[in-house]
C-alpha cells in the first residue's frame, strides 16, 4: 500500500480527534516521510560499505599497476637519456682530440715558417 500526502493528511487528523493536537503532531514526527521500503537499514548501509570497499581496493590495484607503468617507462627513458649522453661525451672527446692534433699541426707548421723566413733573410 503506498501511503499519499493525503492519507498521512487524514491520519493526522484523526490524531488529533482522538489524542490532541500535541500528541498527534509528537506521533507523526516519528513517522518516516516515505514509505518504510524506502527507509535504508543497518544492512544497506553495512552492503553499500561493503561494495565501496570492494570498488575502492579495486581503484587502488589499478593505481598502483598505472603507477608501476609510469615508474617502468619513466626508467627506460632516463636509461635512454645516459645512452646518449655517453654517446655525446664520446664525440666531443674524439672531436676535441681531433682539434687539439690540428692546433698543433697549425703551431709547427707556424713554427717551421718562421723558422724558413728566419734563414731566408
Amino acid at each position: 500500500m503506498t501511503i499519499s500526502d493525503q492519507s498521512r493528511h487524514q491520519l493526522h487528523q484523526r490524531l488529533d480527534e482522538v489524542l490532541g493536537a500535541d500528541e498527534a503532531a509528537t506521533l507523526m514526527e516519528h513517522l518516516p516521510p516515505v514509505g518504510w521500503a524506502d527507509v535504508a537499514t543497518k544492512r544497506d548501509l553495512d552492503h553499500l560499505g561493503d561494495r565501496l570497499r570492494v570498488e575502492i581496493s579495486g581503484l587502488r590495484g589499478e593505481m598502483h599497476k598505472e603507477i608501476g607503468g609510469l615508474r617502468a617507462e619513466m626508467h627506460k627513458e632516463i636509461g635512454e637519456v645516459h645512452k646518449e649522453i655517453g654517446s655525446l661525451r664520446g664525440e666531443m672527446a674524439s672531436k676535441a682530440q681531433t682539434l687539439f692534433l690540428s692546433l698543433v699541426g697549425l703551431q709547427v707548421t707556424a713554427a717551421g715558417l718562421a723558422v724558413g723566413l728566419a734563414n731566408v733573410l
